[in-house]
This record gives structure tokens, sequence and C-alpha cells, in this order.
């Protein structure tokens, strides 16, 4: 009883408040919100977010349900927390799917390459994404003792993943989220980083040859020499009609269609390299790299030459990322269950086979307060509120769920995994005057972490008392992972007496359009940008063809500042505002690795270069920082073509504001000239 007085003293707002206080998205935000989230397009932000406490709220029982829906409703209509888009979306719908993104496993059989196909085409067809390890897949070469032939190796497998997945899009599903991942030990370790990176040059005979039979496999072999032979020969020959020899029509048409297709590989996936404690100190003492299977060495290679294959890599176009399979286990708390093998598709969670990715995020920037004489600082009272709602949300999520396969239902009731997280940091830094790039800014997140990972770990331990703690705990065990024993000796005292009801809680997911309806900045990034322009595709009224329009979307908390401003202290706004691009590498990374070591699960977070940053500079940082993340993804400013944002400078959103005042203010004395106008 008192473990249950604990968990509910704070009686939750009743629905007789004043609904001018709930929180309203507007312009972009309502229109993503509208467009993603709303039920028929039509809801209003009160009654989805009613329609969600409701259906979350279905799996309290003994009387407590309308007290939690009361409770879940006023965190949400008032913007202090924000579910997983899949739940916005999936709540009260027939067979809501709820759960973000799943992890299954690979095997190293044709039963196992067909149940891992379908399972990736059920979960993407309910919105889900995917990630896979690899590993396990035998190398290219493998001798296969059953049949006398040979493996055709790992990447053959994603090659069927990539192509299932375009099947999808092309059937009119949406894209799907994949990420495929292999352990840099794996014998094919290269011909993975060499299938997604490919250079396609097609100068020698060996280039073009190896270029058609990725265009065209099924073609036959006499065809395809007669082929090569016409695009690799000379021009000597004319053809009357034309002018232009065979092989000149040949190499004309059919070289950017097989750069085309070659391009194409694994094009619907994340990819990411497995490392551990051993891969970096193999780099640092520039040592070689043992390929073994099942116990016999295939081969090796030079680590640093990996290394840089990486970086190189990651430099040019922000893949692969380098996902530390040794940090995460080592951090694992259910270790003694079962091992983590790869992250969802984003990143921010581990997860063991057929685990889930139960998301929802704290809005940091709506739980500022002032003292009185108006100092801000974090509100701790409403945010242990909202985070001790936050995590009974999730928990009960995974209760009332739809699960797309039964081997993921039982394992996520068996861990009860969920990843509360936050959005708005960025934000709330800038409300509290502390840079994101500064050391007090960082020790002011490190306080707001530790807070967040004790309260919410204090919860699921209230709520194990009352419901039951995850089917696979062993309180000994549990309290020997690593990431246990950071936690203060009183939190580890009523994880021993009261046991736990999930298996991790915490993570650092993107957030990315969910940020955008709640108004504020995603995950822990820093603010993007002051304002950006969005270029997009829309329909052309009056006709069914797609056209590219842009936008210019001002940050929100900019604009409220620059109102504030009224005319004055604009320079002083100008040089407080920083955007991701005006922080440093160094400091991008520093702030992970302060979060991350209050996260149980991951931390998903860019790290942003600007397009002439040195990679002999990149290659040291990873190094550096690497090791103490769980994963790392990195962004080179315009390394992947044309991009759909395209951040403006402080200066340049003032600018654009200034104009649009002075506009309005035209427009408006034109409309009445007189000062004396008509209603």
């Amino acid at each position: 009883a008192k473990v249950c007085d604990i968990m509910t003293a704070e009686e939750s707002p009743t629905e007789l408040e004043n609904h001018s206080t709930y929180y309203q998205p507007q312009d972009f935000a309502n229109t993503i919100f509208q467009q993603r989230y709303s039920l028929g397009g039509e809801e209003s932000w009160a009654d989805s977010c009613k329609r969600v406490a409701n259906y979350i709220a279905a799996a309290e029982v003994n009387g407590s349900r309308s007290k939690w829906e009361e409770r879940f409703f006023h965190s949400l209509v008032h913007n202090h927390f924000i579910p997983g888009g899949r739940i916005w979306y999936g709540a009260g719908r027939p067979k809501g799917q709820l759960l973000n993104c799943f992890v299954v496993p690979t095997e190293d059989s044709r039963e196992g390459w067909g149940k891992t196909v379908s399972d990736m085409l059920i979960i993407s067809g309910t919105g889900g994404g995917v990630g896979m390890n690899f590993s396990p897949i035998r190398p290219r070469g493998t001798s296969i003792q059953g049949t006398g032939g040979e493996a055709t190796g790992a990447v053959s497998l994603m090659e069927v993943i990539n192509q299932t997945g375009e099947v999808i899009k092309s059937g009119g599903g949406r894209r799907t989220a994949l990420m495929l991942c292999l352990d840099y030990s794996h014998g094919d370790i290269m011909e993975f980083l060499h299938k997604k990176f490919n250079k396609v040059a097609l100068e020698t005979v060996e280039e073009i040859d190896e270029a058609l039979t990725t265009a065209f496999p099924y073609l036959p072999p006499a065809e395809r020499a007669t082929m090569l032979t016409a695009i690799a020969g000379d021009s000597s020959e004319k053809t009357s009609e034309l002018n232009l020899s065979d092989s000149e029509v040949l190499r004309t048409i059919l070289r950017p269609l097989i750069k085309h297709e070659k391009d194409q590989v694994l094009k619907n996936a994340n990819i990411s390299v497995l490392v551990d404690d051993d891969f970096f100190a193999a780099v640092e003492a520039d040592e070689d790299i043992q390929i073994t299977w099942r116990g016999n060495e295939v081969s090796s290679y030079r680590a640093k030459d990996l290394w840089d294959l990486l970086i190189q890599n990651a430099w040019e176009s922000g893949e692969p990322g380098i996902l530390n399979i040794g940090l995460a286990n080592k951090m694992n708390n259910i270790h003694y269950h079962k091992p983590l093998i790869s992250t969802n598709p984003c990143g921010e969670i581990w997860l063991e086979a057929y685990g889930c990715c139960d998301l929802g995020a704290i809005n940091l920037s709506n739980h500022i307060t002032y003292d009185s004489n108006g100092n801000p600082d974090f509100d701790w009272e409403l945010l242990a509120s909202t985070i001790t709602t936050g995590v009974r949300f999730l928990d009960n999520v995974l209760d009332v769920n739809n699960y797309p396969l039964a081997e993921i239902e039982k394992n996520c009731r068996e861990v009860r995994r969920i990843g509360l997280g936050v959005m708005g940091l960025g934000h709330a830094l800038v409300k509290l005057g502390l840079p994101y790039n500064r050391a007090e800014g960082r020790k002011k997140v490190d306080k707001l972490f530790n807070f967040i990972k004790k309260i919410s770990y204090e919860t699921s331990t209230y709520i194990s008392a009352e419901k039951g703690c995850f089917p696979a705990f062993d309180a000994e065990q549990f309290l020997a992972s690593g990431f246990c024993e950071t936690l203060p000796k009183s939190i580890r005292s009523k994880i021993a007496e009261y046991g736990m009801r999930n298996c991790a809680v915490l993570t650092i997911a993107p957030t990315g359009t969910t940020s955008l309806v709640a108004g504020t900045s995603s995950g822990i990034e820093p603010i993007f940008a002051a304002g950006y322009s969005r270029t997009y595709y829309a329909d052309s009224e009056g006709s069914n063809e797609r056209v590219l329009k842009t936008e210019v979307v001002i940050d929100p908390l900019f604009q409220e500042l620059w109102a504030a401003t009224n005319g004055s202290d604009q320079e002083v706004l100008e040089k407080s505002f920083l955007g991701a691009m005006d922080i440093g590498v160094e400091d991008h990374l520093r702030m992970q690795v302060v979060c991350q070591k209050h996260i149980d699960n991951a931390v998903s977070k860019t790290i942003n270069l600007p397009n002439d940053y040195p990679i002999e500079d990149f290659s040291n940082m990873m190094l550096k920082y690497g090791p103490q993340l769980k994963g790392t993804t990195v962004y080179r400013s315009g390394s992947r073509g044309n991009e759909p944002l395209t951040p403006m400078k402080a200066s340049e959103a003032i600018e654009y504001l200034n104009k649009q005042y002075e506009f309005e203010v035209a427009a408006a004395m034109s409309d009445c000239p007189s000062g004396i106008c008509q209603i």
C-alpha cells in the first residue's frame, strides 16, 4: 500500500480545467499533426490526446483506469510528454500496432533466411522498422557440406532484404526502415562496405564486366560477353543512320543505366559496422584482425585499413554508422538472459532478438520555471511527475499493443523494455541561458539526466511492486550489469527490494516529426538553425503532376525571442542563438558522452561536420570518443547531394522576419489608409 501511495500521491487535474491552457500545434506543426497523427485528418489536439490516453489506460486494473487516463491526458494535452509516432497514429485504431521498430535474428540456413525475410515483410507491413545483424551468416565462398557448393555470403541475404523493401515501397507501402549491420571480424566485411559505397568508374574492362554482372545478373554469359565487347570495344565501325558505332550507343545508353543499377545496392537500408574495445585497440596499435569462421581462420586484414575505409565512407556519405556492440553488452541489464544483437534503424535502442522500441519523450522545453527574481531553472517537481507518468504510459503500451509476430510479443512481455526519452533539450538550454557547446551547459545536462535516470528507475521499481517485475528479472544478476553499477545506492536497494518492471527504461531517439508537432527541438540535438528553407514535392493545383516547392520555416523559439526584442537587441539574439553547424564537432561528441552515461539503452544523435572538416580530424575524434558511445552517426554538410533542408543563419532569419513584419504593416496600412475601416 505504501508503494502505491507513492505512485499516486499527486492527483491529476480534472478535465474541467481551463481549456485555454491546452497546447495547440500551430502552422507547420499543425499541418504535420493533421497529416500524420490525427484520426481521419480532422481530430483536434485535445481529442487526439483523449483518444490516446483512453486507449493506453485500458491496461490499468483495480479501478485505477480513469485516474491514469486523466493523468495521461493532462501530460499529453499540455505538451509535457509526447508518445512515439506509432502510438499517436495507432492508438484506438483497429489492430493498432504501437511500436516503432524491432530487431529480428538471422540464421545460417535456408529456413533461417526464409524466416528473416518473412519477419521483415510482416513487420514492415505494419509500419515498423527492422534491425538485423548478419554476422551469423557464413562468409562468401565457405563450403556447404550438405550440397557440396559454396555459400553466397551475408551480403547476398542483405540484397534479398533490400529488394523486399523495394517491392513493399513499389506496392504503395511506406518506405521501409532497415538497419543492416555486420561485425568487423566477419569474412564479408569488405564486400559489405564496397557494395554500399561502390565507386562506379567503368573505365576498365574488369570494372565494366563487374558492373554488367551486378546490373544484369540473369543475362546469359554469352550475351553479357557480347555486350561487354561492344561497350569496351573501339568505335571505328559507324552505323549509316546515326553515324554512331554500336559501341558508342551502348556506352552512351548502358553506362548510365549500369551506374544507376549499382547505385541502388542496399539503398533501402542504413548500414553499420559492429565494433568493440578490441577493434579500437587494434586500430590504435596498428594490428591485424583475424577473420575466423567456426574456429577456423579464414583471412586477416589490417585494422587501420578497415578504419580508414569506415571513416572515408562516413565522411563522404554519412554511412556506415559505427555501433559499439561491445559496450552495449557490457552495460546490458539482461546480460544473463539474452545478448543484444543490433540496434533499431535509428540507433537509439540496442535490442535482443525479437526486441521492440516502445518510445515516448519528455518535452524539456516545457519544464522550465522562473524564481521570484526571474532566474530560470528546470521545474524539477513537474519533471518528476512527467517522468513517472511517461514510464507508466510506456509500460502500459506493451499490454495494449497488437504485435506483428508471436515471437515479438513473447519476448517483449518477458523483458518489458521501454524507451523514455527527451526532446527540446536545445530549446531548454536557450531558455536557461546556457550554451550547448560550453562546460556549464554540459554540467546542467549531466544533472538533468542523472535526475531522469533516478526517477525513472525508481518509478519502475514501484510499478514492479504493484504489478510484478518483468518475468526474466533476476535481482542479483540484474544489479551486476555494467549500467546498474552506475546507479546510486538508494535505487539499487529499491531494485533489490521491489524488483524492476522493465529491463531497461531510457533512450534518446531522434523525435523528428513528433518534435515538429510539439514545436520544439529534436532529441538532444542543438537547435538545427534559426530557420531553414524546406524543399519538397507537392501536388500541383489542377493537374496530377508533382511540383517542387520551397517554404521557409522559422524555429518557433527563435521567432518568439525575435518578437520579444521588439526591434531592439537583435544583434544580441543573433550572437546568442547557435545552430547545429555553429557548434564544434568535439562539442557535439562531448554532449553525447554526457547523456550516454545516464541512458541504459542508447543515444541517437547526429554529429554535424562542416563540409570542409578535415578527414584526419574526424578520424581522431571518432577514435577518442567512439569507445565511450554505443553508437555514432555523422553527417557532413552537402555529402548527400540535394538536401531538403537548407539552414539559415540567425542574421538571415532576422532579416526574413523583419521583412515579413514590414510587409504585414504595409499591407495593413494599404487595407485601411484612413484608419477607419468597415467591419
